[in-house]
């Protein structure tokens, strides 16, 4: 059957756009020191809303919490502090791991500093879009050219997503019960999370793959939302994508030959995940939380990680806690013991990581002040 004028038009105009010259499409504007601060505040006030929302649940008060606190098990504190820390450092060594395929050095006190400005940024900024770009700053600052950076940073989120799911299917399978002590809310939001990730696989899995096919799939989806009078310029959006298959086709190539450090990176994804989940497991040790229940703890936590996940508000804070609150009380627990367990959970895995990576990314801004001042000092000296 010959092809209809517009059927020959469409393919005509696909294939001039997969050969477009992609120099005019404009990449992303670094978010400047303004826009950062003004995230930080945002942080902040979110961090302190969702604080007082928590804490206003009634029969709550703060004499009594700080007695829960002393009832706590020292030891398992501490294993809790080690997770979170675990969180931080295991991101560090995945990238590390990565740099090094390149041949390039990434030892692992900087490591853990990309891995902290990743973590603080993606904690602050609506769907972790921070993250990567503050990492990458300190990566290249530190002499690792900028296609090495994308690359290994492209490669980690995959590692990272895949990591998500792979634990989050294992839990399904080891408690399915689970899913069902959360209200419909909750579940809307674990269903959402498993499908965007689920999607995102499929992307990574094309990208590093099929690229044509995920083409084809992007012009049917364009064509389909120009029809729908969703989208009005189509062209450039087909150009666009174009021209994202083609700059990552340009970094799976690099990945030839690395495939040992590809799935040392992946395990490393999934035990800063599992670091996570022990956080609250160690807390609800502490707190002399029944043995026979640990397999539920973990669930819970990684149904959280699931329903959270993709969710754009700063860190998922508010989400996060009131799911949280959700499961403990699901498992048993009267929503006070659940408010506490949240609150030192969170606090652990989230805020005190958060600011350990804060005063980490400081620490680091200032190494590099007394660098430049004592290399503008020895410059001065052989100039005289």
């Amino acid at each position: 059957m010959l092809k209809t004028d517009t059927e020959n038009k469409e393919t005509a105009e696909e294939t001039v756009e997969c050969d477009c010259d992609c120099s005019d499409v404009a990449p992303k504007k670094e978010k400047s020191l303004k826009s950062k601060l003004l995230w930080s505040l945002v942080f902040l006030a979110i961090a302190v809303l969702t604080v007082w929302a928590v804490t206003s649940q009634e029969g709550f008060s703060f004499s009594g919490f700080i007695l829960f606190l002393r009832n706590l098990h020292p030891v398992w504190v501490v294993a809790a502090g080690l997770a979170m820390l675990g969180f931080i450092t295991f991101e560090a060594l995945a990238l590390s791991t990565l740099i090094r395929s390149f041949g390039y050095r990434a030892p692992l006190h900087k490591s853990f500093i990309y891995s902290s400005s990743d973590i603080y940024f993606s904690a602050i900024t609506p769907s972790a879009t921070g993250g990567q770009p503050a990492s990458a700053y300190f990566m290249i600052k530190d002499g690792i050219p900028g296609a090495v950076t994308t690359v290994v940073l492209i490669v980690n989120l995959i590692m990272y997503t895949f990591a998500i799911l792979i634990i989050g299917i294992f839990c399904i399978i080891l408690e399915p019960s689970v899913f069902f002590g959360f209200n419909v809310v909750g579940k809307v939001l674990i269903i959402v999370g498993c499908v965007c990730l689920a999607s995102l696989a499929l992307f990574f899995i094309l990208i590093l793959f099929k690229s044509s096919i995920l083409k084809r799939v992007g012009f049917w989806g364009i064509n389909l939302l120009n029809k729908l009078h969703i989208v009005r310029k189509p062209y450039k959006l087909k150009k666009k994508l174009c021209c994202a298959i083609k700059s990552y086709d340009g970094y799976v190539s690099q990945l030839k030959g690395k495939q040992k450090s590809i799935i040392i990176a992946l395990i490393f994804n999934i035990l800063q995940r599992a670091s996570v989940i022990c956080v609250t497991l160690f807390v609800f040790l502490a707190a002399g939380g029944e043995k026979e229940l640990w397999s539920l703890v973990i669930v819970s936590q990684c149904m959280v990680i699931l329903g959270t996940n993709v969710l754009p508000i700063p860190g998922a804070m508010g989400i996060s806690d009131y799911m949280l609150v959700m499961a403990f009380s699901a498992i048993g627990f009267s929503e006070l013991a659940a408010v506490n367990l949240n609150l030192i959970s969170r606090g652990i895995s989230f805020y005190i990581c958060v600011i350990i990576c804060g005063l980490s990314l400081i620490a680091r801004v200032i190494s590099y002040a007394v660098i430049n001042k004592k290399a503008e000092k020895r410059k001065n000296r052989r100039q005289k």
